[in-house]
């Protein structure tokens, strides 16, 4: 299982803790990855709704993330810049990490069951 929101977030607290206020936009809950070593059919295709559900909603986080940015118009710091733009690749990391782990247990599905 994979749990990628704890990392997240520990990476924006190390880069800002110094006082940054926390953003609007909510991030997306965890998204568990079934085992596919273990995994009936079933499992693994819950696991893809999840997976699709999950990428959904790290897509309206982004858009959300991008509308933040443009609310601050002119008046936008480089620090809150920055946090944008530390924020929206740490999203697109973890959805690039979902997205490998969730391929990886299928092709460990498809090693057990073909």
């Amino acid at each position: 299982m994979i749990r990628l929101r704890a990392l997240f977030l520990a990476a924006i607290v190390a880069a800002f803790g110094h006082g940054v206020v926390a953003a609007a936009c909510p991030y997306p809950a965890d998204v568990d990855v079934p085992d596919g070593s273990s995994a009936t059919e079933q499992e693994m295709l819950s696991g893809q709704k999840r997976v699709k559900a999950y990428m959904a909603e790290m897509e309206d986080y982004l858009k959300c993330l991008d509308e933040e940015e443009i609310a601050l118009g002119d008046a936008v710091t480089e620090e809150q810049r920055q946090l944008h733009v530390d924020r929206h690749n740490a999203a697109v990391e973890a959805m690039e990490g979902v997205a490998n782990a969730f391929n990886e247990q299928i092709r460990a599905y498809k090693a057990v069951n073909n």
